[in-house]
């Protein structure tokens, strides 16, 4: 006596062609990880604590004169006749940003590059080409 097939005939396999040869990764928890992480970097880059922080920076760069003292002048990075020569914008972008309620995250994050970043910023770099300051304060009050 012969057995019965244990899976009918009329049922069919599913077709290998249409399965994908590799996985993708599916959005999963380091995706939703990292979109987190960056709202907040970004509510705390525009909080009203960071935003008088860099208005109080800006004002003190603002204010720097120069130090007759040469060994006080040889550590300093900034250059101060750039600084001088900014110094009203300097003071405006930072009244401005303290008024702003919901400041450009992007604005903020280029007022914060200008004033810390010694490679990269006309302020410290004598390198750069002064009008890029004038064009970075430029689009700073614009976006303020």
């Amino acid at each position: 006596m012969a057995t019965q097939p244990t899976y009918p005939a009329h049922v069919t396999r599913p077709d290998p062609a249409g399965v994908p040869a590799t996985l993708e990764p599916r959005p999963g928890i380091l995706d939703r990880w990292r979109a987190a992480r960056d709202e907040r970097k970004q509510a705390r880059l525009i909080s009203a604590r960071n935003r008088r922080v860099l208005a109080r920076w800006a004002r003190r760069t603002a204010n720097r004169t120069n130090d007759p003292h040469p060994f006080a002048r040889r550590r300093q990075a900034l250059l101060n006749y750039r600084v001088a020569a900014v110094r009203t914008d300097l003071l405006e972008i930072a009244a401005l940003l303290e008024r702003a309620h919901d400041p450009n995250p992007a604005c903020v994050a280029a007022l914060r590059n200008l004033l810390a970043n010694g490679c990269d910023s006309p302020l410290y770099n004598p390198d750069i080409h002064p009008s890029e300051l004038h064009a970075t304060l430029y689009y700073l009050r614009s976006s303020l």
